[in-house]
């Protein structure tokens, strides 16, 4: 008898410990609310915990900086009594209704899921033009777009291509990678892909 109330206390013991505890962040894939603010690192932006708050809007470059400077397409700005302050040394941001990762400026996130689709625009070499004003030759530049995803369980960036699926991304579903691999239009599919990816598997932290 004796032993029996010693092992239901200490199972009482337990289960008091565990419930002072506080549970895990849940990913912020399965919120139903975004929390605005600022992300200072990638798990703030997975559990759904920005660190910092405030009056945080999004300022658009001019394409002529883009282009000839090669800035940022945008930047993230802090207001507050004494004015205007650039945001540095951060992940991302969210404005309460859309989420945003930091790449080459700030990129909104079109989907959530095991691994978040965003587009970014670069700019790339198209050829040269020529000035017949001052018999010079000048590089072209063109935008172009492409898709990176972000693995919401490590927080690694990979550009959304068929050698990325292959190598890195499918070998986590191999029925679906065997569908890639015999896909003769998988090149045209790459979105496709990785959303059957993230229909198909749940990450877990």
């Amino acid at each position: 008898m004796k032993h029996l109330l010693f092992t239901w206390c200490i199972v009482w013991i337990n289960c008091a410990v565990l419930a002072q505890q506080p549970s895990p962040s849940p990913l912020i894939i399965f919120t139903s609310s975004y929390q605005p603010g600022l992300y200072r690192t990638f798990r703030e932006f997975q559990t759904n915990a920005p660190s910092q708050t405030g009056n945080l809007v999004i300022k658009d470059r001019s394409n002529a900086a883009q282009m000839y400077l090669l800035a940022d397409k945008n930047q993230l700005i802090l207001r507050d009594e004494t004015g205007e302050h650039k945001v540095k040394d951060y992940w991302g941001y969210c404005d309460g209704r859309n989420l945003y990762v930091r790449d080459n400026g700030l990129n909104r996130i079109l989907e959530t899921g095991y691994y978040c689709i965003y587009a970014q625009q670069r700019m790339q070499p198209s050829g040269r033009m020529y000035n017949p004003a001052d018999m010079t030759v000048a590089p072209m530049n063109q935008s172009v777009q492409l898709y990176k995803v972000i693995n919401i369980t490590t927080g690694e960036i990979l550009e959304l291509t068929a050698y990325n699926l292959k190598k890195y991304i499918l070998p986590q579903d191999p029925g679906l990678l065997d569908e890639f691999r015999a896909d003769r239009e998988k090149k045209d599919k790459l979105l496709w892909y990785i959303r059957r990816f993230n229909q198909r598997n749940r990450p877990v932290i």
